[in-house]
């Protein structure tokens, strides 16, 4: 998931004893990992430029710097989604995914930052190998595709299944700039294998008395009652290892156990859903216009971050 965008959503913290249970050892070697693949494909596009420094000067090297970041598109596209699934729907999510590198690069944020968080996607790990010819083959099909809205550059959300329809975005973040993320029908998603999905979490590591105190108009928890706190219910989710918001509560014995429909924060793309639509022969265009109405396909130059 391109959790960057939740990062300004989640702004409480769950209750320090069930924090400390979800921050096992091997996130920190996971981390170390990412961090030395992402410095590989960091020395292998720098290589070049330190070269012409070395013979020409510095001032050399910045003349001739013009990153192009479609070459970092096939990595990025190779940690968000399978190769298992279709090429259309790889193409939709290719252009989901230089349409948010280009909003970035329009925002001069930290690319190195972004692409370490892109990277660490629905698979979890940057890899500056490509293990399918698939995913360069949805980028160049795809070349300079955008998703803008009215001309300008915006969040593009996805998700790996939906829980039968997508979220709309001004309920998720209670801001009337997200209201282009339209909830759409996405029933496909429900014949998924891992639609369903629970998760048991014994009694002493949760609040006395929880219960869910808000739903969105997609069935997602926006918010929990914790004994005398509420807790934003993705953050929640999040925390405790669940495969998405959109859950119930039940108590069993010891345990309760917290059943899940469909995976992932459900906004924008979900991609088991798009690609039922592509084995039915869509296009990625056609994919995209299902599950973002409100946008508009453009052609961006992501060397320069211009549309």
């Amino acid at each position: 998931y391109e959790w960057n965008f939740m990062s300004k959503w989640i702004k409480h913290k769950i209750l320090k004893k069930t924090y400390i249970r979800i921050k096992p050892c091997w996130m920190n070697i996971m981390k170390r990992k990412r961090v030395f693949n992402l410095s590989s494909i960091g020395l292998v596009l720098l290589l070049p430029y330190v070269l012409v420094g070395m013979v020409n000067g510095s001032e050399r090297i910045l003349m001739n710097y013009r990153p192009d970041m479609e070459m970092y598109l096939a990595a990025i596209l190779s940690c968000q989604i399978s190769s298992g699934y279709e090429l259309q729907t790889i193409e939709a999510q290719a252009v989901i995914a230089r349409s948010n590198l280009a909003r970035k690069l329009e925002e001069k944020e930290n690319i190195t930052e972004f692409l370490r968080e892109t990277g660490m996607g629905i698979k979890g790990q940057w890899k500056w190998w490509i293990e399918n010819e698939i995913y360069e083959k949805a980028v160049e099909n795809t070349k300079g595709k955008i998703l803008l809205v009215d001309g300008d550059l915006k969040l593009v959300p996805y998700h790996e299944i939906s829980a039968g329809v997508t979220r709309d975005g001004q309920d998720v973040f209670g801001n009337s700039e997200y209201k282009y993320l339209k909830s759409v029908d996405s029933s496909a998603d429900k014949n998924s294998p891992d639609y369903f999905s629970s998760t048991y979490i014994s009694k002493s590591q949760l609040p006395d008395e929880l219960k869910i105190k808000e739903r969105d108009s997609a069935g997602y928890v926006l918010s929990l009652e914790a004994d005398d706190k509420i807790l934003e219910g993705e953050a929640f989710a999040l925390g405790m290892g669940l495969a998405s918001s959109d859950f119930s509560i039940q108590k069993t014995g010891k345990k309760v156990r917290f059943l899940c429909r469909g995976k992932g924060h459900g906004l924008g793309f979900s991609q088991y859903g798009g690609n039922e639509l592509a084995k039915n022969g869509s296009s990625w265009k056609e994919i995209l216009e299902e599950y973002f109405p409100e946008m508009d396909i453009s052609t961006c130059n992501l060397t320069a971050g211009e549309k």
